[in-house]
């Protein structure tokens, strides 16, 4: 798998303090990214998913989860759910994956492509859509602009319609928020 990196101990990244595995690779380019190093797809370091089983083995007591960044996972779909996998099965963690993509587009795609899903099934929250500069807030909790939602993937599914992770953000901005998926 390439990646641009990973963070043993990230306190930014989600709540508590976390495991950060960047991958290598986006699509969205959006104006203002804070990590557009990650945008090109032959960039990063290649390595095994053997060699993050180590980084998950040592903090796993000590974490409150993993985060999937970048880059965009869902643009590295094989490798963010071996990554997704080995940190839910084997480990228990709780992930959460930010994306450019909204919620709305990866269903889409996961109608043609089932492994959109599959990822979907390791993450407990996700944090989706683009970065947007003129909807910057660093009033919000775990997301860089307005737009970006923190989604309870699980509960989500489960009721055909966006469930926002009332832990992982301020939910006065989306109190309204009640959008059918299906």
């Amino acid at each position: 798998m390439r990646l641009a990196g990973f963070a043993e101990e990230s306190i930014v990244d989600g709540p508590g303090v976390r495991i950060v595995v960047f991958f290598q690779g986006c699509i969205h380019h959006c104006p203002f990214c804070q990590n557009p190093t990650t945008w090109p797809f032959d960039a990063g370091t290649e390595i095994d998913i053997s060699q993050l089983d180590p980084v998950l083995e040592k903090n796993k007591d000590t974490t409150s989860g993993i985060t999937l960044s970048g880059g965009d996972p869902f643009c590295n779909l094989d490798d963010a759910i071996l990554v997704a996998r080995l940190a839910k099965e084997k480990y228990h963690l709780n992930v959460i994956c930010f994306t450019g993509f909204t919620f709305e587009e990866i269903l889409e795609k996961a109608k043609k492509d089932m492994r959109y899903l599959v990822l979907l099934s390791y993450i407990d929250s996700l944090v989706d859509g683009r970065f947007i500069m003129a909807l910057r807030s660093i009033e919000i909790n775990n997301r860089g602009s307005r737009n970006q939602r923190c989604i309870d993937v699980k509960r989500s599914l489960e009721m055909s319609r966006i469930v926002l992770d009332e832990k992982m953000m301020d939910m006065s901005f989306y109190e309204d928020d009640e959008r059918e998926l299906f």
